[in-house]
């Protein structure tokens, strides 16, 4: 008997092993897709977000009136369908039925209405405000000169919404996909009494994924599980996304194909061996780096010395390092940009800068006007990766020979090369144009006075009525005027591009339906799946 026992175990034993040996492939609805981020967020208040790891996550967690589909097209959102008036100065959207928050209580046209004004509002202090200033009134609200009450959006029941727009803006419903423009409950934003986004159970989320209970362990982790509670045309694949924060992923490669993460940028250095290892790789040429000088500077304020500095250059020397993610460009606005559905520059064509044969003469008459009678001490501020240390060294050898004169550079790491750019904190810098948006506009409205990243320090009324004009008109028609702000920044020797850089991300080789999409380029997950193979 106890021989017969025995064996009766055995027998059990070996079948569950082959079992396990031999068990169905996780199916895509079970699986988690493993990512990082750089740094915690702040906040996924998507309001006031605005830091690239925050926007990942509200990607994921919010649903706007629209989303992006895989080939960058808008799709329906948590409105099912919208009629655009002929004039395209008004959008009425129409939502979806059953949508609800991720705790299962109703979402309707207010909330969207109360996310918008709440990113309008002077007192939450959006650093994404500008943005919506296409909305009727907005700007004048967001600068206090308006009652919220005046903003042209408007819910007239519960599933349907009206934007009035104060020009036309071809780029509209795509902002209607970015962060500020995400729907907030009021009531529970009012119930978390100045925590709301800072932590798991202080945020009520309307995307296909949400941050579980004791999900967002700061510094440390943000799980995000998949919502039952989202009711759109598709249903998201994986079962969820657990993001690590801050981990040291230096080699992304190795990262990806040890299984740590599925997915994350890579460098252009890379670009060879992920692809060597199967990776899919998706990049994106939306960023323009060029020379940029600091117009309210008491020396690079003249443009005779700037005209003199820049026609001295010879492009194909100091572009002598160039890496391979960068492709050398004369033009400002990037060639992705659009207008109209149609690329900007079959409408425009190049704006390139002519140099001047009389260049020391520029230089001359500048430092007359200066009244100085030797050349100013001047730094040139820039990233400190290796490629920018040789564009810099080799732009610093020509002004040395041409002025007699050393000038310094100050090599600083990105993070601290955007804050000194904002702070308005340099004499010339080698300064990153990263455009949010698809249209030219996107690019031109970085150098308005008012901008909070304006690489140039630049206020100028003419160059503010140019971008004001052209918002009133974002077609082929404006396409001139377009070209009249581009060549008013080139002719008057403000910015001086010198590359488009490359940004790739590189997924798994079993991992399929990750999105990145361009002009901020955050990873979606709705359709993220990867096959496994059998043990």
């Amino acid at each position: 008997m106890a021989k017969k026992l025995i064996s009766i175990i055995m027998i059990s034993l070996i079948v569950m092993l082959s079992c396990a040996c031999s068990h169905e492939p996780e199916s895509p609805e079970d699986q988690l897709i493993y990512y990082n981020i750089s740094s915690e967020p702040f906040t996924l208040d998507p309001q006031i977000a605005n830091d690239a790891g925050a926007r990942l996550v509200i990607l994921n967690i919010f649903e706007g009136l629209v989303r992006q589909d895989a080939e960058n097209n808008i799709t329906p959102g948590a409105a099912e369908s919208w009629d655009i008036s002929g004039d395209r100065m008004m959008y009425t959207f129409h939502l979806r039925d059953g949508l609800q928050w991720n705790d299962g209580t109703a979402l309707s046209a207010d909330d969207f209405l109360y996310g918008l004004k709440r990113t309008l509002q002077p007192e939450t202090g959006s650093p994404t405000a500008g943005t919506l200033y296409c909305i009727k009134n907005a700007e004048k609200i967001n600068k206090g000169e308006l009652d919220i009450s005046a903003l042209g959006v408007f819910a007239t029941d519960n599933k349907t919404l009206i934007i009035q727009l104060e020009y036309p803006e071809s780029d509209f419903l795509q902002l209607m996909t970015t962060p500020p423009a995400m729907p907030c409950s009021k009531q529970f934003f009012e119930k978390t009494a100045g925590q709301y986004g800072r932590d798991d159970d202080k945020l009520l989320t309307n995307g296909a994924f949400y941050v579980r209970e004791s999900g967002w362990a700061h510094d440390e982790y943000l799980y995000l599980r998949k919502n039952t509670a989202y009711v759109g045309k598709d249903k998201p694949v994986p079962a969820g996304v657990n993001i690590t924060i801050g981990k040291d992923q230096a080699d992304i490669c190795s990262a990806i194909s040890s299984g740590i993460v599925d997915c994350g940028a890579i460098s252009a250095a890379d670009k060879d061996r992920a692809d060597s290892l199967g990776f899919h790789l998706t990049g994106f040429g939306d960023t323009v780096w060029g020379i940029s000088f600091n117009m309210k500077n008491d020396i690079t304020k003249n443009k005779n010395f700037r005209l003199g500095l820049l026609s001295s250059l010879d492009r194909n020397k100091i572009l002598g390092g160039l890496s391979e993610s960068c492709q050398p460009t004369e033009n400002i606005i990037p060639d992705s940009a659009e207008l109209d559905g149609k690329t900007y520059r079959t409408i425009a064509g190049n704006v390139n800068f002519t140099p001047s044969d009389n260049y020391r003469q520029l230089l001359d008459k500048g430092l007359k006007e200066l009244k100085l009678t030797a050349f100013p001490d001047i730094t040139i501020l820039c990233a400190d990766d290796e490629g920018t240390q040789i564009i810099v060294n080799n732009m610093i050898q020509t002004w040395n020979e041409l002025t007699g004169s050393y000038i310094n550079k100050k090599p600083v790491p990105l993070s601290d090369l955007k804050d000194r750019i904002s702070d308005q904190n340099f004499d010339i810098v080698i300064a990153p144009l990263t455009i949010e948006g698809s249209t030219p506009l996107s690019t031109l409205e970085l150098f308005e006075s008012e901008s909070k990243y304006n690489a140039a320090a630049l206020s100028s009324q003419e160059y503010d009525s140019l971008t004001e004009s052209i918002k009133h008109s974002l077609t082929e028609s404006s396409g001139e005027n377009i070209r009249k702000a581009e060549q008013y920044l080139i002719d008057n020797a403000v910015f001086y591009p010198l590359y488009t850089e490359n940004r790739y991300y590189a997924s798994a080789g079993n991992v399929e339906g990750i999105l990145f999409h361009p002009f901020g380029a955050e990873a979606d997950f709705f359709y993220a799946a990867k096959t496994v193979e059998d043990s």
